[in-house]
């Protein structure tokens, strides 16, 4: 069934439900970016439909809802979407979006955050973010990323949420832990220096510890699952389909911290996880379209290079032909925009 507004009413019941797959996904967005009354509608509906699915899985509801919201937030500013998304006139359908989130986390009772007393930052594709936490906590924010914190640590427990990555220098308290909430695990420590890479859209949350001790949770309901308890140097690896966690010692963490410091370093890393790093650091979109180059893999590190120059660099490592298209770039940032296609000369 069609509700009079455009969108299949089981769309947004599916959404609600947690059940939404890949294309439906994209039917939702698309309906989204139509036009700002569509929040309203939205809400609406879910408003609506709410009652009906009230008994099914919270959980699996809040996960679904942060995975879309995170997509909306972050798509690269190449794509016009995105553009039309976080600029001008879409203010207000943004502030309905983080209204039906607040709906969403206040209904959750596992501890979340409550919105009107919160600091939220996002990063920029292209752009890194430093910040003090009001615990004393260091911050940096790597691109396309968000942090939600409150203006004033509370009660026993020093509770953040990252959508993104960042990485925390932990200003020590042995009586208010400090716990930061990703989209689906959470990372509990005292005081301590560590990495965490938890992109919604990933399919993995990776964590690399520095120094001190954290503890790896899953956390469903009132219930607290411990997946893994890392010392330093180690890096977790933790799969979000398939529930999984790995834990290996690192000889070398520059390949996962260096970010922080305005560095890329790749060791043996594959073409996805080059693109993935330059579409975050350069504000670009990369397409693969060599099946021969997705058996590629790189070590190097880049500094203050420009993108073109990251690319001659990469041909030498491997025989790559490139092509770049400067696209027109009507959201206003400074950075120029970019859409690269990679492929193989062999």
């Amino acid at each position: 069934m069609e509700n009079n507004q455009g969108i299949p009413t089981q769309i947004i019941e599916k959404f609600l439900s947690g059940k939404l797959s890949v294309s439906e996904e994209k039917e939702l967005l698309d309906w989204f970016n139509t036009t700002p009354d569509n929040y309203v509608i939205f809400q609406n509906e879910q408003k609506r439909l709410r009652p009906i699915i009230a008994k099914r899985n919270e959980e699996e509801v809040t996960i679904q809802w942060k995975k879309l919201f995170y997509k909306i937030q972050r798509k690269p500013i190449t794509r016009q979407y995105r553009s039309k998304w976080l600029f001008g006139s879409a203010a207000a359908a943004i502030l309905l979006i983080a209204l039906i989130l607040v709906s969403v986390l206040e209904n959750n009772n596992a501890g979340q955050l409550q919105a009107k007393n919160v600091t939220e930052v996002i990063t920029p594709c292209g752009e890194k973010t430093s910040l003090i936490l009001p615990d004393g906590t260091s911050v940096v924010l790597n691109s396309g990323s968000k942090l939600i914190y409150p203006k004033e640590f509370k009660g026993k427990i020093r509770n953040v949420e990252l959508y993104g990555e960042a990485f925390f220098e932990v200003s020590p308290d042995k009586k208010k832990p400090f716990i930061v909430k990703t989209y689906d695990i959470s990372v509990r420590v005292l005081g301590t220096a560590f990495n965490l890479e938890a992109f919604p859209d990933a399919g993995e949350i990776n964590t690399t510890l520095v120094h001190g001790k954290v503890l790896l949770e899953k956390v469903s309901g009132n219930k607290i699952t411990a997946l893994a308890e890392m010392s330093p140097f180690e890096h977790a690896v933790y799969r979000t389909e398939k529930q999984e966690i790995s834990v290996r010692k690192e000889s070398n963490i520059d390949q996962y911290i260096a970010w922080k410091d305005g560095k890329m370093v790749f060791m043996n890393a594959s073409i996805e996880e080059v693109a993935k790093r330059l579409e975050l650091w350069y504000n670009v979109s990369v397409h693969i379209k060599s099946e021969e180059l997705k058996k590629a893999h790189f070590t190097c590190t880049f500094t203050n290079e420009t993108i073109d120059q990251v690319l001659k660099l990469l041909k030498i490592s491997f025989p790559i032909e490139y092509s770049i298209i400067k696209l027109d770039n009507s959201a206003g940032s400074n950075m120029p925009i970019y859409d690269i296609t990679l492929s193989s000369s062999e």
